[in-house]
């Protein structure tokens, strides 16, 4: 009668090393997720609070986003955005919600297919460790990086004055979107037979969120339900606080969860559930070659960060026509979005190009970031155990990559003129959309050697990168909207660019930036060579 309590025992202890183990594994990533998210939502409500510390700034501020509406299609429809916290919901609604499932994304990657990809939980599992283990374990340790996260959300908004009770849902209504990416992420490990498909699927999946919320929102229909991010905004927690709103997420991310623990329990180790057909018997030349493999190993990535650019190019271009109605009909929307002065086309234009440029160096990132999971994998020294020397190795890595990025900045900055052109009624500026977006290519790069130059040094140290990137994004987005010091905007690469097409474009900073890239490669490339390989 009590055989299965000592099975009962070895999988609790099974379920508990497995939470030890992702924790030791994890706990660098954790920690410098929580505190960077935290960090940014504290110092974002402190300049809001300052900038707007009084009721008719504020609602000078609601007054100007509302005009007509189309804003909207960035940051959402924030009820209550006429009080101190709807102001900061909307100033950090667009950042907070990409960074939010990529924390997710990211910490369920790793310790899921990531884990499987480098062999180690097959040691893991010859022992007293289900099949399901590692999935529950990383699925749990993730929740809670979630929730400590929303704790520091809500404390952060309370202590510059923001109501608890609306700071506490507001918390609970990211944490909860954060949930249900992370179940999403973990059911996609389950699909995919890489933990670059769990990227570059979920990365799809929050495009079409936006595009859905964005689309909801700016025709005010029950579009927007059909998005995780319409679900947070519903919850309107500087509005009419509607609670039961998390109830919808917190569902989806449960379902999502259970059913990735189900399949991670029947599925057998390194299988996917979803994977194309037997491959031919004999590679063809082209993936023969260093560079035709790179591109075969980046291609999703590519497509995936693609996708997104081009979904936020058509709404904005789409959408472009409301937005010059609004500013012709009230001068203060364009001063609320960073876009004083000058055409408001152009202003629309070179809004819409440096969030463009935040995804193009997104995906530079990650795709470096490819190189160390390649090394650790064990795959690379295959590679270079033939006729293949580093060099050429990771000079056929950087062609693609450098080919990625101007096939996105293109096809997005393509999209973008198109439907901006369809919208207005006016093609005049579909060449100044397109060189605009290449404008951007120098800082872009200048993070992507960044990345390279710490993947040649110590590749343990890559989220150094990550941090530049954070910092970039933060400064790009919100650094001139909450007037922070010269000093603090210089240190993003994109704040020397110009902002094209509205102003001229920096020639002298575009020089300056190659010439940055271009060391921080050759340093990269000089470390890679006279390093160990693999070296984690």
């Amino acid at each position: 009668m009590s055989a299965g309590h000592p099975a009962a025992d070895d999988r609790s202890r099974g379920l508990g090393t497995m939470l030890h183990i992702v924790v030791r594994i994890q706990w660098r990533s954790v920690l410098i997720w929580a505190l960077a998210l935290g960090a940014s939502m504290a110092g974002t409500a402190a300049s809001v609070a300052s900038l707007y510390d009084t009721a008719a700034k504020i609602h000078t501020y609601a007054a100007a986003v509302t005009t007509g509406g189309a804003l909207a299609a960035i940051n959402g429809h924030v009820e209550g955005i006429d009080s101190l916290g709807g102001v900061i919901q909307d100033e950090f609604g667009f950042l907070i919600a990409v960074l939010m499932p990529l924390l997710a994304i990211s910490l369920v990657a790793r310790a899921t297919r990531g884990e499987e990809e480098a062999g180690r939980l097959e040691l893991l599992l010859g022992g007293r460790i289900a099949r399901h283990h590692p999935t529950v374990a990383a699925l749990l340790v993730v929740t809670a990086t979630i929730f400590a996260t929303a704790v520091l959300f809500a404390v952060g908004l309370a202590v510059f004055g923001v109501p608890p009770t609306g700071a506490v849902l507001y918390a609970l209504s990211l944490g909860a979107l954060g949930f249900v990416f992370t179940g999403l992420a973990a059911l996609l490990a389950q699909l995919t037979p890489h933990a670059r498909g769990i990227y570059t699927w979920s990365l799809i999946i929050l495009a079409g969120s936006f595009a859905l919320r964005g689309i909801g929102d700016v025709t005010k229909t029950w579009v927007t339900w059909l998005s995780p991010l319409g679900w947070a905004e519903k919850a309107a927690p500087f509005g009419d606080q509607r609670w039961w709103a998390l109830l919808i997420p917190l569902a989806a991310g449960l379902t999502l969860s259970i059913a990735a623990a189900r399949l991670a329990s029947r599925r057998d180790l390194g299988s996917a559930l979803v994977r194309g057909g037997a491959g031919p018997n004999r590679a063809t030349v082209r993936l023969r070659s260093p560079i035709g493999f790179a591109a075969w190993i980046h291609r999703p990535a590519i497509l995936g960060w693609l996708a997104g650019g081009v979904m936020l190019a058509g709404l904005m271009g789409a959408l472009s026509h409301q937005f010059l109605d609004a500013m012709a009909g009230n001068p203060a929307v364009a001063q609320a979005i960073g876009i004083g002065g000058g055409r408001p086309v152009d202003g629309l234009i070179a809004a819409t190009q440096l969030y463009l440029a935040v995804i193009a160096a997104g995906y530079l990132i990650q795709g470096i970031g490819t190189l160390r999971t390649e090394e650790s994998n064990g795959r690379l020294e295959n590679r270079l155990s033939g006729t293949l020397s580093r060099r050429r190795w990771l000079a056929a890595h950087a062609v693609v990559l450098l080919g990625g990025l101007v096939t996105i900045v293109l096809g997005s900055s393509l999209v973008l003129g198109l439907a901006t052109a369809l919208s207005a009624g006016d093609t005049a500026d579909f060449g100044p959309t397109l060189t605009s977006g290449l404008a951007y290519l120098p800082a872009e790069l200048v993070l992507g050697g960044i990345a390279l130059t710490v993947y040649g040094m110590r590749p343990r140290l890559f989220a150094i990168a990550w941090a530049s990137y954070a910092a970039m994004t933060f400064i790009a987005f919100l650094g001139s909207g909450l007037k922070f010091s010269q000093w603090v905007l210089d240190l993003s690469p994109t704040t020397h660019v110009g902002n094209p097409p509205m102003n001229a474009v920096n020639t002298a900073a575009l020089i300056v930036m190659s010439a940055v890239t271009a060391v921080l490669g050759a340093v990269g490339f000089i470390t890679f060579r006279r390093r160990g390989v693999p070296q984690s």
